[in-house]
This record gives C-alpha cells, sequence and structure tokens, in this order.
C-alpha cells in the first residue's frame, strides 16, 4: 500500500470553482474500450448536472475501421436517435451547443484500447526493486518483464544469494546457488537477447546503483542488450525487406529509456543509447519514496507509445481540445476522490474485455491499485483458463461441465467478443471467469501491498456486471470474488459512468461530482452483513435485527454456510443490530454484538446476510457444492 501521486501532479478532484462548468451546458465523454466504446451526454436538469442520454458501439480501432472515431460517431448516432438532437456533422463534433440545442460544449475522451505498454526493468535488478517497480506501475496499462544483467545474477551467486523472482516478472532464468562460468554468463546474454527480440518491448526501466556486488556493470550491460537488440531488429528488418518476406511483427517506430539507476552515470547511459532510446531520467529508484515518478513517467510513457498510435488519435484530439485520458487514470482518480470525500475504505472492480481492474482507496489517503491486463471476460479469456485451469472455472458452475465446452466458450467469446450471452449456461460461464477475474487481480494486487483494507464500499462496473439481468447474480460474483467482512455496502455502475468521472472532474468537476451522486452510483444493490470466524454447520451464526423507519420490526436467524435476505428497498432505511454467536465476529471482535449508529440504506436487492464464512470455501463434494451454488443463486434472486 502506498500513497501514489495522481498523474501529470494533478489533485484530486474536488467539488468547486471550474471555468468550464460555468460555460458548459453539455457534455459528450466518450470511453473507448477494447471492445465497446460507451458515449455519455451530460447536461443541466433543474440547475443539476445528469445523464442525458448514452449509447454504445463495437469499438472500431482494429481492421475493417481502423479508426477508434467510426466506433464514437455510431455511439454518438444512438444518443441522436434518442434526443432528437444533433451532435456531429461532417465527421465533426458540433461545438459549441447551439441556441436550437445541437452540438455540446464539451467532449471529453477516455481510453483503454490498444493494450499496454510492455516495459523491460534491466540493471542491477534485485527482489526489492523488482517489487518496487512492480508497485510503480500496478495502477497503469503495463506489462513488465524482467531481466536483470547477467552479470548483476553472477554477483549474487557468487555471493551464495538466490535470484530474485519477483511478483508479476515474466523471468525466467537459470537456476540459482551455483556459481557462473563464462560460458553460462553468455548463454544468459543471449537468451536475454531472444527475449528482447520476442517481446518487442516499447520502452526499458534501467534500475541498480553502483554499490551493489557487481558495481556499475549491470548498467553499461542493460545499455548493450538494448544497443545489440536494436541492431539485430535493424539486420532482420533489412533482410526481409531485401527478400520481400513479410515481417511477423512489427516492432514499435520509437523506443524510450527511463534512467532510475546511480545518478552519476547517466550521462554515459545517454551516451551509449544515443540513436537507439530517447533516454528520460528519473528518480533513482531506491525506496518507495521514489514510485511515484516512475509511475507518473511510466504513464506518459504510455500516451506517447500506446493511445497517440491508436488509428484515429489526431481527429479524436481535434475533437476535444485535450488529449486522451487512459481509463485506469481517470477510474483512480475517482475512486481516491471517494475514498476521502465520504471518509471510507472503497473497493472498485472494473471486469472489461482484455482488462480487469480492482483499485482500493481509503479515507486516509491509501492507495492500491492492480490493473491486469490481458486478463478479461472477452479477448481476454484464454489467459484465464491457462493461468487458472479448467478445475477452478467448473468450481462455480451449478452443472457438469466437460473441458471440451468449457474451451469451446472461450473460443467463442475470444472470436466474437461483442456478442452478449444470453443463455443461463452462458451466463452462468461467463460469471465463473468473471469471478477468476477479479481474483487473480486480488491476489496480484495484495502481494503488491502492505496491508489490504477491508473495505465499506464496493462500486462494480464493467459491460460484463452492468448487462446483468439479475442484480443477485452482481451481488453473488463480488461476494465470492472479493469476499468482504463485516458490515458493506455493494453498488453496481449500470451507466458504465465511474471510469469516465475521473477524466470529466479534471475539466467539470462539479459535473463529476454531481452526475456521480445522482447518476453513476444510483444503483445501489443493498448493504451486505458478512459474520466471519468459527462458524459452526448447521448452527446460528447471527441474529439479524432490523427496526424499520415505521417502526416496524423484524428478527431472523442466520444458519452457517447459507444466504439470506432481508427485505429494505432503496427507499427505504432501518437501524440494524447484530448478534453473533460465540465466536463469530461481525467486526467488533468474536461475539461482540453491534447496532449502527445510523440507519442504514437499503437497495434493489435488499440486506444481504452472506453467513458462509471467511475465507469462503466451497464443498469439495461436487454434488454437495452444486446444490450449496443453486441454494445461494435462489436465495439472493439471481
Amino acid at each position: 500500500m502506498y500513497r501514489q501521486p495522481y498523474p501529470e501532479g494533478e489533485q484530486a478532484p474536488k467539488p468547486g470553482y471550474s471555468a468550464s462548468n460555468t460555460m458548459a451546458n453539455s457534455l459528450l465523454v466518450a470511453d473507448c474500450g477494447s471492445v465497446f466504446t460507451k458515449v455519455s451526454l451530460f447536461g443541466l436538469v433543474e440547475g443539476q448536472y445528469r445523464l442525458l442520454a448514452r449509447g454504445e458501439a463495437p469499438t472500431t480501432a482494429a481492421p475493417p475501421h481502423e479508426t477508434i472515431t467510426t466506433g464514437i460517431i455510431e455511439a454518438i448516432q444512438v444518443i441522436e436517435s434518442v434526443t432528437g438532437r444533433h451532435f456531429i456533422s461532417d465527421q465533426q463534433i458540433i461545438s459549441p451547443e447551439t441556441d436550437l440545442g445541437d452540438g455540446v460544449d464539451v467532449f471529453i475522451a477516455t481510453v483503454s484500447a490498444g493494450g499496454p505498454i510492455r516495459v523491460l526493468v534491466l540493471g542491477a535488478v534485485n527482489k526489492t526493486l523488482e517489487d518496487l517497480t512492480n508497485q510503480a506501475t500496478s495502477g497503469l496499462y503495463a506489462e513488465l518483464h524482467v531481466l536483470p544483467a547477467p552479470s548483476f545474477q553472477a554477483a549474487l551467486a557468487a555471493l551464495n544469494a538466490p535470484v530474485p523472482s519477483g511478483v508479476g516478472s515474466t523471468r525466467q532464468g537459470p537456476p540459482s546457488g551455483a556459481l557462473w562460468t563464462q560460458e553460462r554468463v553468455a548463454l544468459e546474454w543471449e537468451r536475454q537477447l531472444e527475449r528482447i527480440r520476442e517481446l518487442q518491448p516499447h520502452a526499458a526501466l534501467i534500475v541498480g546503483m553502483a554499490d551493489g556486488p557487481a558495481g556499475a556493470t549491470p548498467l553499461q550491460e542493460a545499455c548493450q542488450l538494448l544497443i545489440n537488440a536494436t541492431r539485430d531488429q535493424k539486420e532482420k528488418q533489412a533482410s526481409s525487406t531485401a527478400t520481400g518476406e513479410p515481417s511477423q511483427k512489427s516492432p514499435p517506430t520509437q523506443f524510450w529509456a527511463l534512467y532510475a539507476g546511480a545518478p552519476q552515470y547517466v550521462e554515459a547511459v545517454r551516451r551509449m543509447l544515443s540513436g537507439v532510446a530517447d533516454v528520460t531520467r528519473v528518480e533513482s529508484l531506491v525506496s518507495p519514496t521514489q514510485l511515484g515518478s516512475i509511475s507518473i513517467a511510466t504513464n506518459a510513457l504510455h500516451d506517447r507509445a500506446i493511445i497517440r498510435h491508436i488509428p484515429g488519435y489526431e481527429q479524436l484530439l481535434a475533437w476535444s481540445g485535450s488529449p486522451p485520458v487512459a481509463t485506469a487514470t481517470s477510474l483512480s482518480s475517482l475512486v481516491r476522490f471517494l475514498g476521502q470525500h465520504y471518509s471510507m475504505n472503497v473497493t472498485a472492480v472494473d471486469v472489461g474485455g482484455t482488462t480487469t481492474t480492482v483499485m482500493q482507496a481509503g479515507e486516509q489517503g491509501e492507495f492500491i491499485p492492480k490493473v491486469n491486463s490481458g486478463i478479461g471476460v472477452g479477448p481476454g479469456l484464454g489467459a484465464i483458463l491457462q493461468r487458472v485451469g479448467i478445475q477452478r472455472i467448473a468450481r462455480w458452475l451449478p452443472f457438469e461441465v466437460t473441458e471440451d465446452e468449457v474451451r469451446q466458450f472461450v473460443v467463442n467469446r475470444m472470436v466474437h467478443p461483442h456478442v452478449i450471452p444470453t443463455t443461463p449456461r452462458e451466463l452462468q460461464m461467463c460469471y465463473a471467469f468473471t469471478r477468476e477475474a477479479i481474483i487473480l487481480t486480488v491476489e496480484a494486487a495484495k502481494k503488491n501491498s502492505v496491508k489490504w483494507l477491508e473495505t465499506d464500499l464496493i462500486l462494480a462496473t464493467g459491460g460484463i456486471l452492468a448487462h446483468a439481468p439479475q442484480y443477485g447474480q452482481v451481488a453473488l460474483v463480488l461476494l465470492d470474488a472479493l469476499q468482504p467482512r463485516g458490515v458493506t455496502s455493494l453498488v453496481l455502475d449500470r451507466t458504465l459512468l465511474i471510469s469516465q468521472l475521473g477524466a470529466v472532474a479534471t475539466v467539470a468537476p462539479i459535473t463529476a461530482v454531481q452526475v456521480n451522486e445522482n447518476d453513476a452510483v444510483s444503483h445501489r444493490l443493498g448493504t451486505c452483513v458478512v459474520p466471519f470466524g468459527t462458524m459452526k454447520p448447521g448452527q446460528v451464526a447471527v441474529r439479524v435485527g432490523l427496526e424499520y423507519s415505521n417502526g416496524r420490526q423484524v428478527t431472523e436467524d442466520v444458519v452457517a454456510g447459507t444466504m439470506k435476505v432481508i427485505p429494505l428497498r432503496s427507499n427505504e432505511q432501518a437501524l440494524l443490530s447484530l448478534f453473533p454467536a460465540s465466536g463469530v465476529d461481525v467486526g467488533l471482535g468474536p461475539g461482540e454484538r453491534a447496532r449502527a449508529a445510523e440507519e442504514i440504506d437499503g437497495g434493489l436487492i435488499g440486506l444481504i446476510i452472506d453467513a458462509r464464512g471467511r475465507p469462503f470455501v466451497l464443498p469439495s463434494n461436487d454434488a454437495e457444492r452444486r446444490a450449496h451454488l443453486t441454494q445461494w443463486a435462489q436465495a439472493l434472486g439471481a
């Protein structure tokens, strides 16, 4: 866990004066995902900014369209048909808004299409530095590949130290524990060169001080690796051009290097990499205090290497007048604002087609982000299956399934990610993958943080959740994957707005705050009570008392291993009392009773009591597991 600065030094969005707010009667906000593009129209209604209409269309950055603006225009045309207003003329946004109500005053875009930036981590990369680089980039669309210098690995082996293998690394080095011969160093050198050729990275992060076991040699080797890889790539391209053979993978048109190593060698590094990479110096990475500078620099490189190369970028820039913002950056700004504004621990979950994001923000400024690139419920399904295997997917299904059926489902979803599942069986399989996508992302986030926060509010977004036919299905996915404890509120962003509002806040903070409160978090699923501790199967885990605003009182006993919903509608409030069994904790300690000081809010589902225990473990017997899954779904109306 760390306090991460806002990208490019921006501050948390706060309600207040903004020139844009004084002039803007209407705003169009486009969120260009890897699969779908969503466009929202905001405007003034009785003095408050509200969501007026929204449209959705497939993203068109890839062939046959090869311009991201086509998908935006198609989504805007949906809004035009709903509102009767015109926003597009000759492929341009009409701006400012006309006296007849056509056009908009402000256009803003967020982007998650284009994929992550591939970054090599080179130099004297020990375990500590590897973990720090993972933390610094965990909230960005970045894919790290760690290649410690061969000389550094050899020096560590000579000191009888293990070769670092940090979380999130894709490095596959030789085994440690033995002295390295010159032949072994040469083999590792060739292996790393081949790995760089295979990855075709966009950038490199060079780290390490000169007081390590190999001195400054790892920094020199990092530069030489990049020089050799670039030379080999140019020779390969020249050979392909001469023979007429097409290149299988086009390398990035420009290469960047971030230097966070020993400061006395920065000019030497620039000289070595002259003509190979554009070198930017950032603070030397030696402790968590430098994470912010690494994060900001990497985010800027993502903009230069990925976003600016998305087909249609120049037209998108002309429409808005300001550069598009990475969707994860926008989401992180809003989540941190919500944590501080409402003085609570907020967990946001965004499940997309190729990326799953989980972010936690605390009332004291804590921030734990994780953008899991390549893990999603569209083209990212294959990566999930490869990571977790058939059994972890099948454990969430209340029916028998064959390996062939799961694999065929994955192939169909990867090839046709725009097709929305319609049958109950397809939906259940989608939600099984959604659970595992969130679980994988949470596991990665916890490995990068000091302490995982107990959450007060879970905010869920992403097409697979927003389009769920039943609210209970969303609640089950969140409870199964996140396993909150104590008392937690569940909110569904059915309008798919929260990932856009952080970007809106930088231009029109009043608009962002009002739309968030009026529309984005309006789908409250309900309050959830999760007792944990020593739960005895078949016995009462907690007695729940509700005193409604009209004076009516309800008492319910909830048995361990079950789930129950107590009616509490969206427009209702009630005082909550909890009487846990001995050894059972509802947030105040084992056996301690709890009574809410303030009334809790109802929701679209109601008050959910999840007495399945923590950690939540599914029965090992298949028949028993399927029966329980069916019972829990029925309890929540899923």
